[in-house]
């Protein structure tokens, strides 16, 4: 199946899975029960990773689950690995609403900021490695403008 975005009838929730993750069978009951509550508004469109790859290359996903959110044909949000039903509801919100982009959750700013700051942590330990050091560092900005962008 080839997906073409700008063709989407009504805002839509993506969602890029595969049969072997984990994350993606323990979120689906959630993403369900959020598509069921946003049935007729928001579509949920499931693509399976395992089988079809122009879809995944139309998308750009990188991984599993990846959840890129649709509205007017145009991406307003993408997030990867496993998102907690509040989190579901929102996005699913967001897009019948027509408002802003949810905002990125905690534990994702978390682990951006900790994620860095280790990276740049061990490159200095490291002899220092300065790559280690500025890709550390431009980890943990990002995840630290995210994070104040976000209102956290």
């Amino acid at each position: 199946m080839s997906l073409d975005i700008t063709t989407l009838d009504r805002p839509a929730v993506i969602e890029v899975w595969a049969p072997s993750c984990s994350a993606c069978r323990a979120m689906q009951p959630d993403l369900d029960a959020a598509a069921e509550r946003y049935a007729g508004t928001v579509d949920l469109i499931m693509v399976n990773a395992a089988e079809d790859v122009d879809a995944i290359k139309a998308l750009g996903a990188r991984g599993t689950p990846t959840l890129v959110g649709v509205r007017d044909g145009v991406e307003v949000f993408r997030h990867m690995g496993r998102r907690s039903a509040d989190e579901l509801e929102g996005l699913f919100a967001a897009l019948a609403e027509g408002t802003a982009s949810p905002r990125v959750g905690f534990t994702d700013l978390a682990v951006r900021v900790g994620a860095g700051a280790i990276l740049t942590i061990v490159g200095l330990i490291a002899g220092p490695a300065w790559p280690l050091v500025g890709i550390g560092a431009a980890i943990a900005i990002v995840g630290a403008f995210a994070w104040w962008r976000s209102g956290g």
